[in-house]
């Protein structure tokens, strides 16, 4: 190869390198931000939620379960704005924090065990577009378990359920011969969600074939199953658990108070509270199947919490 030929491949090659880099990183995607979350709400949301409401009526089926459908007759029909209740959730993540009008369905409240922030629940979750798109269905045959402290139905986030599972109790269930269990009088609601308030700026996949957009608000229906008020198994209620009373299950830890270890586990899941090789429902002398009325050694701290005490 002569030297002229030589230095054009050379400069071709660079070229053609240089060009790659260039066009690779021209065509990377660039990174939306968020969109600013007050923005949001107040000018894309809030009013297209209340007129969803003010033109559309429901219906409740055999299953319980919420239908909705565009209001057509007034004179006979319901305007789910007449039904509903409302009441103001802040938003703690905008930096301007401000308050979402949460508007609400209140269909059955349930009938046995009362739901605390400490504790999970075992929910049917139905989850709906305002324009009557499925999104999520877990009915009582596919419930899912949410914690209440930090509640997520079926990958979707739903900060509001901290707030209303506690308004609830719930319910009871028999098993069906097939090994299933059939559920009844449980708690049960509907919310009018702004997505503020759920996905916000992420659109959550379901399945290959559906995915929840984002900056879209939601029609969700919650039917609240079965509560684990006793995660642990330690015959100590969570809520109990939560030593300092700020609803965190997450942050009181006997054995460990400073978080030193992460395998240490808060209370609440953690059948030996204080960490004296003994499990806490065993810290019981007076035998009655709770814990924290024995104080062996009179210093106001019951047995199971207390390390020098069994």
């Amino acid at each position: 190869m002569n030297n002229k030929l030589k230095y054009v491949y050379i400069f071709l090659i660079f070229s053609g390198f240089f060009l790659s880099s260039k066009c690779k990183k021209d065509d990377e995607p660039s990174l939306t931000p968020p969109r600013d979350r007050k923005e949001q709400y107040f000018e894309n949301e809030k009013d297209s939620i209340l007129h969803f409401l003010q033109t559309h009526t429901y219906t409740i089926d055999a299953e319980n379960n919420f239908r909705f459908d565009t209001l057509t007759d007034p004179a006979t029909q319901t305007a789910l704005i007449d039904v509903v209740d409302m009441v103001q959730i802040p938003d703690t993540i905008a930096e301007d924090e401000f308050m979402y009008d949460l508007y609400y369905l209140h269909i059955a409240s349930g009938t046995t065990d009362s739901i605390t922030t400490c504790d999970r629940v075992l929910v049917g979750a139905q989850v709906y577009g305002f324009d009557n798109t499925p999104y999520i269905i877990k009915d009582k045959w596919y419930p899912v378990w949410t914690s209440v402290f930090k509640p997520i139905v079926a990958g979707l986030p739903l900060h509001f359920l901290h707030d209303f599972l506690p308004q609830f109790k719930a319910g009871t269930y028999t098993e069906v011969g097939d090994g299933s269990v059939e559920f009844s009088d449980y708690g049960n609601f509907v919310v009018f969600v702004p997505s503020g308030l759920a996905q916000f700026n992420r659109a959550i996949t379901v399945d290959q074939n559906r995915y929840i957009p984002s900056y879209t608000p939601l029609v969700v229906q919650i039917k609240t199953f079965y509560v684990n008020t006793d995660l642990d198994g330690d015959h100590v209620p969570n809520v109990v658990e939560d030593l300092n009373g700020d609803g965190d299950p997450t942050n009181d830890n006997t054995d460990d108070p400073d978080h030193k270890d992460p395998a240490n586990l808060p209370n609440y899941l953690d059948p030996d509270d204080d960490g004296d090789h003994l499990r806490t429902k065993d810290e019981d002398p007076n035998g009655n199947g709770d814990p924290t009325d024995d104080d062996t050694d009179g210093d106001g701290i019951p047995n199971y919490l207390d390390k020098d005490t069994h």
